[in-house]
């Protein structure tokens, strides 16, 4: 049965995929692919601000896998996951091919990738798209345990430098692939991103804190709000959230995008302007939200990787806040990097935070001893409905309350609903809404 379900599976994915090239040849944008271990989703968000105001645009907003991008060509979204779901995608695809074809000019996708083989690979993506422009963010172990078992069959050990080699490599055909007329936006504080420069016929522009960056991010501020401030060539630009409270890494998307911005002819200021109007936060990256108990919640609760928590860990640390507080959930798909990552977010946890909140074996295991070695209260908490029940109980006004971990079966998001002193506004503010995700919830809560 379940051989049967895979094998129909991979029949729908490629009538979803030949359907979607066939809109593509019809459509014809401009496509831009955003790859990175992190910060994929805020980048291909500050694209789409930029280029509001000069093009017409489109993102492929919670569809960056080999199924959800076909569909959000073909302008089809899932609604449960179900065979009954899948079924009413496979009869709305055909007709999806006789609408009129999109006045938007610019296709602006997320590419994400699990492993090294299809259909989880770049190479995947790249059968179904041909990007003009490629913007590789960022490179860390996410997805390392994917990658460990091809490395072995190559007869090749893994390890740390092993396996951010490959994952950077394949994330990088994205770029390796840029025709001469494209453009290649590399993160430059990376050198297993920088190097793809030398591997691409593709122009090259380049983000980060270098000297040597195209748009070079300058300065990350906090006081009632957010403010970033970057350089390219002789000019100056500033973008300022007065209402987020955002780590530093979201400065590195904000580069990416202006890089495009560049590429298009529009001047630094400009394009940080657009951004200050246009860019959404998306849930569940970096929202501020009222908590029970005259608390403050940051909710970063869609996902996790080792830099991006640590830069949200020296967040918390500049936050305003009697207690620091952290629900933290298991990083996840790092592989055999897994131990030695938790290891390092634990210890600076344990520097800044007065209290956390751990919910995962890896969490359990790792970033527990750190506290317990400088007396620090540490809760090992059986589910994220547990680690709620517990905050409940411990949290005190003006306390201040990261939550961040990976997806998967963790749902963090729940904590949140039970911590918001709104909940009835979680629908406008949480991660993963719909029937879909409120069927994963409910199994975690009933």
């Amino acid at each position: 049965m379940n051989l049967m379900k895979k094998y129909l599976g991979l029949v729908l994915l490629q009538y979803f995929r030949l359907l979607a090239k066939t809109k593509l040849a019809q459509w014809n944008p401009e496509i831009i692919g955003v790859t990175g271990s992190a910060g994929k989703t805020s980048t291909m968000e500050a694209v789409a601000a930029v280029l509001a105001d000069t093009k017409q645009v489109k993102t492929s907003q919670k569809a960056n896998s080999e199924s959800g991008i076909p569909l959000n060509i073909l302008g089809l979204y899932p609604k449960s996951y179900s065979g009954k779901d899948w079924f009413r995608l496979a009869i709305a695809a055909l007709p999806a091919l006789f609408r009129p074809v999109s006045t938007v000019d610019t296709y602006v996708v997320e590419l994400g990738i699990d492993g090294p083989t299809p259909p989880k690979n770049m190479g995947f993506h790249l059968g179904l798209l041909s990007p003009d422009i490629g913007i590789f963010t960022a490179v860390n172990t996410v997805h390392g345990q994917y990658f460990e078992p091809w490395l072995q069959s190559k007869g090749v050990t893994p390890n740390r430098a092993t396996v951010l080699a490959a994952i950077a490599e394949e994330k990088g055909r994205l770029i390796t692939t840029l025709p001469g007329t494209g453009t290649a936006i590399l993160n430059a504080d990376e050198p297993l991103i920088l190097q793809l420069a030398n591997k691409t016929k593709a122009t090259v522009l380049t983000f980060g804190t270098s000297e040597s960056a195209t748009v070079r991010l300058l300065n990350t501020t906090h006081d009632s709000g957010t403010t970033f401030s970057f350089r390219a060539n002789n000019a100056a630009g500033e973008i300022k959230f007065p209402k987020y409270l955002l780590p530093a890494h979201f400065g590195m998307s904000f580069a990416a995008a202006l890089c495009v911005g560049l590429n298009s002819g529009l001047s630094l200021q400009d394009s940080c302007t657009s951004i200050e109007q246009h860019f959404q936060l998306p849930p569940g990256r970096a929202t501020l939200i009222e908590g029970k108990h005259d608390t403050t919640i940051i909710d970063s609760s869609y996902n996790s990787s080792p830099e991006p928590l640590i830069d949200f860990l020296h967040l918390l640390q500049a936050a305003p806040g009697k207690r620091k507080l952290a629900l933290l959930g298991d990083i996840r798909e790092l592989g055999s990097a897994s131990p030695s990552e938790h290891k390092r977010v634990g210890k600076i946890a344990a520097d800044i935070c007065d209290a956390v909140f751990l919910v995962g074996p890896a969490m359990h295991a790792h970033v527990l001893p750190p506290f317990e070695q400088v007396q620090k209260p540490a809760f090992v908490c059986s589910s994220t409905l547990d680690a709620a029940k517990k905050l409940d109980q411990y949290l005190r006004p003006d306390d201040i309350l990261l939550v961040k971990g990976s997806q998967n079966t963790l749902l963090l998001e729940i904590a949140i609903e039970r911590l918001m002193a709104h909940p009835e506004l979680a629908e406008e503010l949480l991660c993963r809404r719909g029937e879909f995700w409120d069927r994963e919830r409910k199994k975690l809560t009933a």
